[in-house]
């Protein structure tokens, strides 16, 4: 299996121009913990997660712009990286999710709860595979 088959790609991004204030909305409005920031032309600039936005409570204002704290020194995969691949590089490096880029576009992301999803409910082989 691929991270394409796993991944999600309905994704709500923000922008580097976005606030403090914009992510947390976005994040109880989703029910997320991780929110992808895009560049104008839809490239992956960085990443703001809810363990960054609670380790910046208190310390900055919500009006602060995403630029000003999000991570930017991301490790992605691709779509046809190996489901194995992908969960080796979260656990070793203790992420919770990893950005899917194709061609310098972010077209996904893959996270902790999609793998736990797939223990719980495995994904049917395709009807070509049968």
């Amino acid at each position: 299996m691929l991270v394409a088959d796993l991944m999600t790609s309905q994704l709500r991004c923000l922008r580097e121009s976005d606030s403090l204030a914009d992510a947390i909305a976005l994040m109880q409005e989703l029910f997320v913990r991780h929110i992808p920031i895009t560049d104008a032309d839809g490239q992956l600039a960085g990443l703001v997660t809810q363990r960054d936005l609670l380790s910046l409570e208190n310390k900055k204002d919500p009006v602060t712009a995403l630029r000003d704290v999000m991570c930017t020194d991301l490790v992605t995969v691709a779509p046809d990286t190996s489901l194995r691949a992908a969960a080796e590089t979260m656990i070793y490096n203790k992420f919770g999710c990893l950005p899917v880029v194709e061609d310098g576009r972010l077209v996904g992301i893959i996270t902790e709860t999609d793998f736990l999803k797939l223990a719980i409910f495995p994904i049917a082989p395709r009807r070509d595979e049968s």
